[in-house]
């Protein structure tokens, strides 16, 4: 009868080892990565959630970055506005003026005629050349 010899204690240290290099090989994925969960054996549930939450993030880092550029295209296109506001109100308020025509003489008229003239030309210009990332804002070319 033959005997075999086995060392049963090395099997286990060697059992042991390979649990303990495997939990460490985790360990540093996880550390390295910042995650909890990083392939589908980790939490298959929880890395359906994480992508879900994943994507859902990127959907809204996104809206935020279009709800900053559409802030910067309101803010030009109030500027513009602005100034063609103060423009307009100049304008009323040389119409006024005028409407008394027995205490200006014509060439005051003409002289706030030319005004006027000017100021609209000036909300045209505002108009023509209002612009943000190469669109036209205040032309009408985006009208609905």
């Amino acid at each position: 009868m033959s005997v075999i010899n086995t060392n049963v204690a090395a099997l286990i240290a060697q059992n042991g080892l390979a649990n303990s290099e495997v939990a460490l090989n985790q360990s540093l994925q996880r550390l390295s990565t910042g995650l909890r969960i990083n392939s589908g054996a980790d939490d298959p549930a929880g890395l359906i959630a994480s992508q879900s939450l994943q994507s859902e993030m990127a959907g809204l880092q996104e809206a935020i970055s279009n709800s900053s550029t559409a802030t910067n295209v309101i803010s030009t296109a109030d500027a513009a506005l602005s100034e063609v506001s103060s423009l307009l109100q100049n304008v009323k308020g040389l119409v006024v003026a005028s409407a008394n025509s027995g205490a200006l003489s014509p060439q005051e008229l003409q002289a706030n005629q030319l005004q006027v003239d000017s100021a609209v030309q000036s909300i045209t210009r505002i108009a023509s050349t209002t612009s943000f990332a190469g669109l036209n804002l205040l032309d009408g070319s985006l009208d609905y």
